[in-house]
């Protein structure tokens, strides 16, 4: 009769450790990130002027917050964007995809701290320029961690002064 206890408890024991493991609290996840949160890192940038006859790529953060976060001079093979608190100059190193005005529609540049990636659907022409519909910025750290902003945006050119 011992011997038929013996298993019983056994299996008694079992249970209650799987019922324990199973009741037990688990680990809180990661706290949900908001798109404030992702565009931090990028601040907005001042009103860019261009002079008589230059055209120029111009990003904006594509939902909340909206904020100017990328300008391009056409012709100048350089960027700038405000990173991390500090307002940045980005030097193009490689130009793909379709021919976009003065531009190409997937672009990256390096900066002191990781690269800067543009890519980008045209969108419809404008008097002196067109519309970006949709596209994306990415900021590759040296650490290697990406992250990704939505975008929208224009290329425009200042009319020649006459």
């Amino acid at each position: 009769m011992q011997s038929l206890r013996t298993p019983h408890l056994a299996m008694i024991l079992m249970a209650g450790i799987v019922l324990t493991a199973c009741a037990s609290k688990p680990k809180p996840e990661a706290p949900a990130i908001s798109a404030a949160d992702v565009v931090s890192r990028t601040g907005e940038l001042p009103p860019q002027t261009l002079p008589p006859g230059a055209c120029g790529l111009f990003l904006w953060t594509n939902g909340e917050p909206l904020r100017f976060i990328f300008f391009s001079q056409a012709g100048t093979d350089t960027a700038v964007m405000e990173i991390d608190g500090e307002q940045r100059a980005l030097g193009l190193t490689s130009s793909k995809g379709e021919l976009f005005g003065q531009f190409m529609t997937r672009m990256t540049y390096a900066s002191d701290n990781g690269n800067v990636g543009v890519s980008f659907t045209p969108g419809e022409q404008l008097d002196g320029g067109q519309r970006i519909e949709g596209g994306h910025l990415s900021l590759v750290g040296k650490d290697g961690w990406e992250t990704m902003i939505p975008v929208f945006g224009l290329s425009a050119c200042q009319p020649d002064s006459r």
